[in-house]
């Protein structure tokens, strides 16, 4: 072996037992040195504790997300099932329960869970025609991202509403200043057949509504007449006071926005006298519009005409307070001696002012049923329209 490579062994021979020696040396210290020794412990620490620490983030996401989905799907069936319950309001005419589901299930797949349509097929909407009361379910499959590690790829969601209608509707608030005589849509005066039950809204005995007021749904009729021929007494052109509420800008206000105060069956109000062309047509220019921007088509469908869709409510709904002269001293002379009292309400599609009348569709008819007298003066309880109910 000549010189060189000897030198060159022996560096490598030196090296290697150097290296030896400070392996030797540093387990000896990582025995004696707890802090080196605990060095891979902290590393495996870390290591688990962000693993679980993104296990809670992953909960915590896909947790969110089935929460909003829960809620989105909760209030999807909120809303059908008040809209297949309102059939029984707004619709009366109309076959049921196929009406209120048909329109339950249709609200429902209009609308949307996390973004997602809902199809008819995720929707079970049920009518109790006899209890005025329909049920709703929503059931979707929810998809979840982070659960998805774990063997869990989607979740059921399901939201069930139940929604009723009360037989009487008692009281209620944003009436207009009109007042419709039971016999408005007998063709004839308002004193003729003012005690027959077969031509007038609703039975002046019973206090219920008659089928003749059921036949008269979707009908055309004068709702106040504009010019002095048609006034059912001089100065009276079928117009109500509010209490607190004088003057023609009141009476205007009433007509155009809900300023106007709870009325309740059995309450009396007094006759407002004058015409007040000004401000009715006013009044119902700024609630309608002119010309209107929703018109008639069937009860419960109103196009709107700025994209002709169909809505099931719109503005021009409105609602007057029916009262009765059967029994009262109104007639024979058609003079209003003493204040009306509601025995009822009457839903109407505002048309708008046409010539001498403002014109209007009855919807619907609501009675006051048994009540006779305003809950303060000892009437009986007064009754929620429409309410959704937890059994």
């Amino acid at each position: 072996m000549s010189r060189l490579a000897s030198e060159a062994w022996q560096t490598v021979e030196n090296r290697f037992l150097k290296h030896m020696n400070d392996g030797a040396a540093l387990r000896q210290q990582m025995k004696t040195d707890p802090a080196r020794r605990e060095q891979g412990f902290v590393l495996v620490a870390v290591a688990l504790m962000l693993i679980a620490l993104l296990g809670f983030v992953a909960l915590a996401v896909d947790t969110g997300v089935l929460y909003s989905a829960r809620t989105d799907a909760q209030e999807v069936a909120d809303a059908a099932a008040m809209a297949g319950a309102f059939t029984f309001i707004n619709t009366p005419s109309l076959p049921q329960p196929a009406t209120a589901t048909n329109y339950a299930i249709a609200v429902a797949t209009a609308n949307s869970v996390m973004g997602k349509p809902i199809s008819a097929g995720d929707v079970t909407a049920t009518a109790d025609a006899a209890r005025r009361r329909v049920t709703v379910s929503i059931k979707v499959s929810q998809t979840t991202y982070f659960a998805k590690a774990i063997g869990i790829g989607s979740a059921d969601i399901v939201a069930t509403a139940i929604a009723e209608t009360a037989q009487y509707a008692t009281g209620s608030a944003c009436v207009k200043p009109w007042f419709l005589p039971n016999t408005a849509l007998n063709g004839g005066a308002v004193c003729d057949t003012e005690c027959d039950a077969s031509k007038v809204l609703i039975n002046p005995t019973t206090r219920e509504v008659t089928s003749f007021g059921l036949s008269k749904i979707g009908q055309q009729f004068s709702v106040k007449p504009q010019d002095p021929s048609g006034a059912l007494a001089p100065g009276n052109f079928y117009a109500v006071e509010f209490p607190g509420g004088t003057g023609g800008d009141a009476y205007r206000d009433s007509i155009a926005t809900c300023d106007s105060p709870y009325l309740r069956c059995g309450e009396r109000l007094p006759v407002k006298s004058g015409n007040m062309v000004g401000p009715t047509g006013q009044g119902v220019n700024i609630l309608i519009g002119s010309p209107p921007r929703f018109t008639w088509i069937a009860p419960g469908q109103y196009q709107r005409q700025s994209d002709a869709k169909i809505f099931d409510l719109s503005e021009n709904v409105i609602l007057v307070p029916v009262w009765s002269s059967c029994g009262s001293d109104f007639c024979p002379d058609a003079r209003v001696k003493s204040q009306l009292e509601i025995v009822g309400w009457a839903a109407i599609f505002l048309e708008g002012v046409s010539g001498d009348y403002v014109v209007a569709r009855l919807i619907g008819v609501s009675s006051c049923g048994p009540l006779t007298a305003p809950p303060e003066t000892g009437g009986t309880t007064m009754a929620v329209p429409l309410r959704l109910i937890r059994e």
